[in-house]
């Protein structure tokens, strides 16, 4: 029996407003986002993402343990970790980044939000594949930061059903925008 390490955000009411909002955002060259949020103990986790094709294939091929991106995410301590910076680690990890590219997610940026007992994991994705991410932080900071809000606040209370108790009655999200 193996257990499972994660899981999607399905709500109809997250998923729906996850959708108005990815269709109303205007940051240049991104064709993909996904927030999701990782428990540092039990390493599972939980997300949306933009591409349904792409979050199906990722449910039903089971990736999730050895995703580059997620084990990049849960396995250090970097808050903002590039897609060309990424370890594949084996041939699996070669093949799921290999069909992510193929679903147009090339290139992109994975911004965490880092608590002392889970993690927020916001993915940025584009097929544009000369991406160049410390660029595109520096062009479009104030963006990112209201976006990593956003998405945040979004998934918020799904979080609340995914964490275990104990995390719940410590959750204090203390996002890194100071507020004027």
């Amino acid at each position: 029996m193996t257990k499972k390490s994660y899981s999607p955000i399905i709500t109809n009411n997250t998923t729906s407003t996850f959708f108005d909002y990815v269709d109303s955002i205007d940051i240049p060259q991104i064709d993909y986002l996904a927030i999701g949020v990782q428990t540092l103990r039990t390493k599972k986790s939980t997300s949306i993402m933009s591409l349904p094709e792409w979050q199906k294939t990722f449910v039903s091929n089971n990736y999730a343990d050895s995703d580059p991106l997620r084990r990049a995410a849960l396995f250090t301590k970097r808050n903002i970790i590039p897609f060309n910076e990424i370890d594949y680690i084996d041939n699996f990890g070669k093949e799921i980044m290999h069909q992510r590219s193929l679903m147009g997610i090339k290139n992109g940026i994975v911004l965490m939000q880092r608590l002392p007992k889970h993690s927020y994991m916001i993915t940025l994705g584009t097929g544009y594949s000369k991406f160049d991410p410390y660029d595109f932080i520096k062009r479009y900071h104030d963006k990112i930061d209201f976006l990593k809000a956003d998405l945040i606040n979004l998934i918020k209370k799904d979080v609340i059903h995914f964490l275990p108790e104990e995390e719940i009655a410590n959750n204090t999200t203390h996002l890194s925008i100071d507020a004027k």
